[in-house]
């Protein structure tokens, strides 16, 4: 299975619509939500600043998840990733994240990212301490997760 990350076209708007309003894939992460035609351009280009950085996930030629950053400041910033509930289970996210965090530290020159997770969602949680996330602060609803280049998970 050959997992890539595509950076995000016009083409592109109808999956993401999808994705960010499936209730299986955003429930555990306080979805679903909008992504109102009129923002859809404003949002494209956003993702082209060097504070911000959006991939979609693709499956061979399927697009199956996304993977950002945002708010890139001093070699750290703020993870987000997701894969469709339908593809989840087969390591997709493994392998989005391994890329992503390769672009991440060497093409960026990221050093900390950081990923605030809603408890509930005890396997996020697990993934991200799989891939060398650490807790790093546990609030009311959310825990509050850290990696750095030196940490490295092996998804084993």
């Amino acid at each position: 299975m050959e997992i890539t990350l595509q950076q995000p076209t016009t083409a592109d708007f109808p999956f993401i619509e999808w994705l960010w309003g499936d209730l299986a894939t955003t429930e555990v992460l306080g979805g679903p939500f909008s992504f109102p035609e009129e923002t859809r351009m404003d949002w494209l280009k956003s993702k082209s600043q060097a504070s911000n950085a959006y991939f979609i996930i693709k499956k061979g030629t399927e697009s199956v998840g996304e993977v950002s950053f945002r708010d890139f400041e001093k070699g750290t910033a703020h993870l987000n990733i997701k894969v469709a509930a339908c593809y989840r289970g087969q390591r997709i996210a493994q392998k989005a994240l391994q890329l992503f965090l390769d672009f991440f530290q060497t093409d960026c020159g990221g050093i900390v990212l950081l990923d605030e997770v809603r408890r509930e969602n005890e396997a996020g949680i697990g993934f991200l301490v799989k891939a060398g996330f650490e807790v790093i602060e546990e609030k009311e609803w959310t825990m509050v997760l850290k990696w750095s280049f030196q940490a490295e998970g092996s998804f084993e």
